[in-house]
């Protein structure tokens, strides 16, 4: 699809080429001006104008045909010498300097004014148009009074090319103007979208700060009542103590990162400045959401980890895991949604000087191309109504970014979405 520049372009062309088609009728019909100054039709001259004619016919056609240096050639082979040219053979068929449109030379420029365009292009006709003059002049012998009839006619000239120069300097502040409107528009629509996220994370503030409000209350009753479980309460059987002890502290830190949400969300209603970001353990983070995860995951898929010793980024722990999570969630979700008979979920971990990726891989129906542009889009979901706030994604991006990171998602070429945590190497 041509962009704005080629089709203007292309307009510019377009008018080029009907002034000199509407130029070329004209030539024709100022025959009628020769059989007026002589009294007699004159087949020679309308021969000169005919081809006169058929040679700026085909300038006009060739002009899109050609490079730009081809154009400016056509220009002044079209606009300067034809005119300059021909005029001058009619006038000398029909008398030379006796003729009376002998004078009309002196409006050469002007039409090379009006078919060249250009500054430079009036200095040429001038020149010629005064060359060709006095040619004729010194042909038949005119005397030296004859030569000086010009010098009002070289004013005209002068004029005319001044006139040319302003009508360049206008067309130049006139594109300009159009560059500056251009890029005002651009400025507004950007404006415009700016407005529009603001207005989204406004209401996400307002979602925010209802959610805390109503969560925040109950889970700390909650948390205190593990508190005091994983304190005094003992299982009957001391062979499952350890299996106890495990499903309460996993439980007690569910439920810590479920207060962690709500802080965050709270502090994103508040615009408060994220956590510090520092050097990152990655081993711990990981472990923690795969943890959290599989109580989904282990019924829907099987799960594959690959961390390698020791891997460390810059990243909050809490949010990176926040996000980890989110991953691997969403990941199940679409094998279920799809119905996937052998789902599989891998978390792979690559390191190099610079950079960690974290991958997130699943073998569900991938992303469709249409909404990879808006996955990350506040308030966008691919799931059924009911199942999404379409929240997880930005959010999850917002916080990597903040680490100073990248996300983005891709199909992987043998079926299934790669989500790719990228972080700076600690």
């Amino acid at each position: 699809m041509p962009g704005p520049e080629t089709s203007q372009r292309e307009a510019r062309l377009a008018d080029e080429q009907r002034l000199l088609y509407a130029a070329s009728v004209t030539w024709v019909c100022f025959w009628s001006a020769d059989v007026l100054s002589v009294l007699r039709p004159t087949w020679d001259t309308l021969v000169l104008r005919l081809l006169w004619a058929a040679l700026t016919v085909l300038s006009g056609w060739l002009l899109p045909q050609v490079g730009p240096v081809g154009r400016s050639a056509l220009r002044i082979f079209a606009g300067v010498i034809l005119p300059n040219v021909f005029f001058g053979l009619a006038i000398h068929r029909l008398g030379g300097s006796s003729s009376p449109i002998f004078d009309w030379l002196c409006l050469m420029p002007a039409v090379t004014l009006l078919l060249g365009r250009g500054l430079w292009h009036g200095a040429m006709s001038t020149l010629l148009m005064l060359l060709l003059a006095s040619a004729m002049l010194w042909e038949e012998g005119a005397p030296a009074e004859r030569y000086l009839s010009w010098l009002p006619m070289l004013t005209v000239e002068a004029v005319g090319i001044q006139v040319t120069f302003f009508y360049q300097r206008l067309l130049l502040e006139r594109a300009k103007a159009a560059a500056e409107q251009k890029l005002a528009r651009r400025a507004l629509d950007e404006s415009n979208e700016r407005a529009l996220r603001a207005e989204q994370m406004a209401q996400l503030g307002q979602l925010a700060a209802g959610v805390a409000h109503e969560v925040r209350n109950p889970l700390a009753y909650v948390q205190a009542n593990l508190r005091f479980l994983q304190e005094e309460a003992r299982p009957s059987r001391a062979e499952s103590d350890a299996e106890y002890a495990a499903a309460l502290q996993e439980t007690l830190l569910g439920v810590e990162r479920i207060h962690q949400i709500v802080k965050d969300l709270t502090a994103l209603s508040r615009s408060e400045e994220p956590a510090p970001v520092g050097q990152c353990d990655l081993r711990p983070v990981i472990d923690t959401s795969v943890r959290l995860a599989s109580v989904r995951l282990k019924t829907l898929v099987r799960l594959a980890v690959e961390v390698p010793e020791t891997p460390r980024a810059r990243a909050e722990p809490r949010r990176l895991g926040q996000v980890l999570l989110n991953l691997l969630l969403n990941a199940a979700d679409a094998i279920e949604e799809a119905k996937v008979p052998d789902g599989r979920v891998a978390l792979r971990v690559q390191v190099d000087e610079e950079r960690v990726r974290v991958l997130v891989e699943d073998n569900g129906p991938g992303i469709r191309a249409e909404h990879l542009s808006r996955l990350f889009t506040s308030f966008f979901t691919t799931k059924a109504p009911g199942k999404g706030t379409g929240l997880g994604l930005a959010l999850s991006r917002q916080y990597v970014e903040s680490f100073g990171g990248t996300l983005r998602a891709e199909n992987r070429s043998e079926g299934g979405a790669r989500f790719i945590v990228e972080l700076p190497a600690a």
